[in-house]
């Protein structure tokens, strides 16, 4: 990677392992302070730490700030704190002393410290305006920026930011300057300006090429993950936010926990709610362990409503407990998740409190997104009007702002209020080509709130992704079973579509090496079908037909996904390979039922393995088959999205990275070409493959 060179790093290394004594040391590490800063780990930074450590548990106030620096771009608030608390400033220049403060300031926002932020970035400001060191007053700048953006002052924000860059861009701090234009980014991103938030990223991201800082870089890449999700562009939202994962794991940083959190709202956004909890859940956890309250909280948001149709007291109580937590950008998340937690939950009025809160909190910040959710919500919980004035409004933003998967959303409400039924399907196919899975799990939001009416069958068991059972179009909760082997023996009857499966084997795979299992088999079945039809309103085999023999679903009361899927996706690559003309047609609406791998999330036994690899290969079969079949087409650009998704299944795929890169460079866009191109290179370097040069890949060798 450009900026970044092994041999350099080594060679600095050897210098500060070679220093003859303390103060030698740490004048090596204020004279090397940007690659010292962007190439060593937080284990080489310890082992400095302890060289020059006090008897009395201090440290050089040069040193400790450049220190705590360091782990704050790793996202070690905690240990960045301790360095800045422990530094020894009296002995430091007021330039010297700017810049510490301006870090401490830094980090105490990120940690949600509204007092110390402010008393750190009023300090660091006088003390740099008193120097006029471009240096210091580009730090103290920053931090002003971060007090403003707590305060709620956007004017004020931007402002600080610009003053920043320019003093930056006059110190020639490159990782300053790539600081600012990511943080400019996430001021636009908090605003839906997304293609601003691109410009100032890919801008970022060149910068970040002649420093080489990783988790810089990784910030960046989630940031654009964040922009891209914000388009509507969920499968190359995910390859950024991937990336970045993986950079931030590598470098062994909390701040995984920003990657993760993207993932979970993209993950929700197209409807895999067991892909999106497990990544709230980690990024939440990260989160709290370094108090990081700007991951924390949204994490906590998205994870209550992933869980609100299978526990929705726990999800209830976990959307409130999040707004008792400290948060510098306020607690519109909060509000919103709430909002939709109880309105599923059948409290309207709450849910309306919830939802009007976050509108004046949104409207107050500028946050279009949280604002256009927000008034939908506030429409649906009102009793839902076609009509309501405020579902147009929220329609305005999502197309003003560019994000088709909610345009989409906001076009299947409409219809179903107003009773639409061609409308709403159109709406809802329109959603599947864009990677949205509308019968997934469900998730506290708008398409939970009109879910799709079930017309096929009067069951519908959803293998693919998480299991879910929709009785009349309702998912039944956890807490309506009452057994695990209940939920398993349908699981195991589902896999096997509407074939019989025998008694013996049945059991076998229920309590495998068991003996004498027949009568606890009777009572699973018994439970299963007191689980499906709670009303006793059909006789015992109505779905589930059993016989001395077997046991079977009744295809005709039960459907399942994953038998639909295979259908249709040996029906469509049976059509490309006829070169039927609606091939690429079929191929779309067979990919959209791909709604992720069997039993997602399950830790389910070997009986399930065989066929999780079937329907796994054969959804990438589908998807690849499409990807190529629209790059030899009329609109090649059609062919990123899925070339995206297949890079999420496969981010060593190289064929596909030169793909993607030849239809962006052939569309003029050059950018993202670039950003696809950096993607391959970390991709390779992780698994030492060889990395063709960018011109290379430009040039189609």
């Amino acid at each position: 990677m450009a900026g970044f060179q092994p041999e350099a790093r080594a060679d600095l290394l050897a210098l500060l392992a070679d220093a003859p004594d303390e103060q030698a040391l740490v004048d090596l590490v204020v004279g090397h302070t940007t690659p010292t800063i962007s190439w060593l780990s937080a284990r080489e930074w310890a082992a400095l730490a302890d060289r020059v450590r006090r008897p009395d548990g201090r440290y050089p106030g040069e040193f400790a700030w450049r220190c705590g620096y360091a782990h704050h771009h790793l996202g070690m608030y905690s240990r960045a704190l301790h360095f800045f608390e422990q530094a020894d400033a009296d002995r430091l220049d007021d330039c010297e002393l700017a810049h510490l403060y301006a870090c401490h300031a830094g980090t105490a926002w990120n940690r949600g410290d509204v007092e110390l932020c402010e008393k750190y970035a009023e300090q660091a400001l006088v003390l740099a305006e008193a120097t006029g060191d471009a240096g210091a007053l580009a730090f103290a700048w920053v931090s002003r920026a971060l007090l403003t953006a707590m305060q709620g002052d956007r004017h004020a924000n931007a402002a600080a930011y610009v003053t920043a860059l320019e003093h930056a861009t006059a110190s020639g701090d490159l990782l300053t300057q790539t600081r600012v234009h990511n943080n400019l980014a996430s001021s636009h991103l908090e605003e839906a300006r997304y293609a601003q938030a691109v410009e100032h990223l890919q801008t970022g991201l060149l910068l970040n090429e002649a420093t080489g800082h990783l988790s810089v870089q990784a910030l960046l890449r989630i940031n654009m993950a964040d922009a891209l999700h914000g388009l509507g562009r969920l499968d190359e939202a995910l390859v950024e936010a991937e990336a970045a994962r993986a950079i931030w794991l590598s470098v062994h940083s909390p701040m995984a926990a920003a990657a993760w959190q993207v993932i979970g709202g993209v993950q929700s956004a197209r409807g895999n709610v067991a892909q999106a909890a497990m990544a709230f859940e980690e990024s939440a956890r990260l989160a709290e362990a370094e108090g990081d309250t700007q991951s924390l909280i949204p994490s906590l948001a998205g994870l209550a409503v992933c869980r609100v149709a299978d526990d929705p007291e726990a999800a209830r109580q976990l959307a409130v407990d999040t707004l008792e937590l400290p948060a510098a950008m306020g607690h519109v998340p909060s509000y919103v998740a709430a909002g939709w937690v109880h309105l599923h939950s059948g409290d309207r009025e709450q849910a309306l409190s919830f939802g009007e809160r976050a509108v004046r909190e949104a409207g107050r910040r500028r946050d279009l997104v949280r604002l256009a959710d927000a008034l939908e919500l506030c429409a649906l919980a009102s009793g839902g009007d076609h009509r309501d004035p405020r579902l147009a409004e929220a329609a305005s933003i999502w197309e003003s702002i560019g994000n088709v998967v909610r345009a989409r959303i906001n076009d299947v409400i409409l219809a179903r209020l107003a009773g639409g039924l061609l409308a709403e399907d159109v709406a809802r196919q329109r959603l599947r080509a864009l990677g949205v899975h509308d019968d997934a799990w469900g998730i506290a939001g708008p398409l939970l709130a009109v879910r799709p009416r079930e017309v096929t069958a009067d069951l519908h068991v959803h293998v693919l992704g998480t299991f879910v059972v929709y009785r009349d179009g309702t998912p039944i909760p956890t807490n309506a079973w009452a057994s695990r082997k209940a939920r398993d023996a349908l699981k195991i009857l589902a896999v096997q579509g509407g074939s019989a499966i025998s008694r013996e084997a049945l059991a076998e795979l229920l309590w495998p090496g068991e003996r004498d299992t027949g009568g606890r088999l009777s009572v699973a079945l018994s439970q299963l079908r007191s689980a499906l039809d709670p009303e006793r309103e059909h006789d015992s085999g109505h779905f589930v037909v059993a016989d001395r023999a077997t046991v079977r679903l009744d295809p005709d009361r039960v459907s399942v996904d994953a038998v639909a899927f295979r259908q249709a996706a040996r029906e469509a690559l049976e059509a490309d390979r006829a070169g039927r003309p609606d091939a690429v047609e079929l191929l779309e609406a067979a990919a959209a039922r791909h709604t992720g791998s069997l039993l997602d999330g399950d830790a389910y036994a070997a009986w399930a393995e065989s066929a999780a690899d079937e329907l796994g290969q054969l959804g990438r079969d589908v998807i690849r088959t499409l990807a190529f079949a629209l790059v030899e087409g009329d609109d090649p650009q059609r062919a990123v999205p899925w070339l995206a998704r297949l890079l999420v299944e496969d981010p060593y795929d190289e064929p596909t990275y030169r793909a993607v890169v030849g239809l962006l460079l052939a569309d003029r866009r050059h950018g993202e070409a670039r950003r696809h191109y950096r993607a391959y290179a970390l991709r390779m370097a992780e698994i030492d493959a060889p990395v063709s040069t960018w011109e290379e890949i430009a040039e189609g060798d």
